[in-house]
């Protein structure tokens, strides 16, 4: 199959998030007006494989995940998936597979109807390297 960079920019614009490391961006400390409205948080996660920043934002209930290849190109692609979480347990609500080069920014914004539960988990599954399964990122949103 071959993607174009337009159709990769297409998927980037329409899901999912990276890392390796578990990083929480948003407590349930955080009040219902910051939810709500909230200005970009940020986190790194960093592996010999994968090497990322991640940043989260909040408006009117529609969340952003942006993320950004700060190592290597990779070497195949990843499985890119967005969870909607509630009682501990996540639903995929947004899966992508994509390939980034070195300083490559992809883009995933999920709108507020998908955003049932307020809370949401992302994760990135490199093809090119087993690791435990969890969320790269969380964010809360309203």
């Amino acid at each position: 199959m071959n993607h174009s960079y337009p159709r990769i920019g297409l998927a980037v614009m329409a899901i999912s998030a990276i890392g390796l490391a578990f990083v929480a961006l948003s407590s349930p400390s955080h009040s219902a007006a910051k939810s709500r409205q909230s200005g970009p948080e940020t986190a790194q996660a960093a592996t010999p494989n994968l090497k990322l920043e991640i940043a989260t934002q909040c408006r009117a209930g529609e969340a952003t995940f942006k993320i950004k290849n700060a190592g290597a190109a990779w070497p195949k692609s990843s499985t890119f998936e967005i969870y909607r979480l509630a009682k501990g347990r996540g639903h995929v609500i947004a899966k992508r597979r994509m390939r980034l080069s070195a300083g490559q920014q992809a883009s995933f914004r999920i709108k507020a109807s998908k955003n049932t539960t307020g809370r949401l988990g992302l994760s990135v599954d490199p093809s090119w390297f087993e690791r435990r399964k969890g969320y790269d990122a969380k964010l809360e949103c309203r």
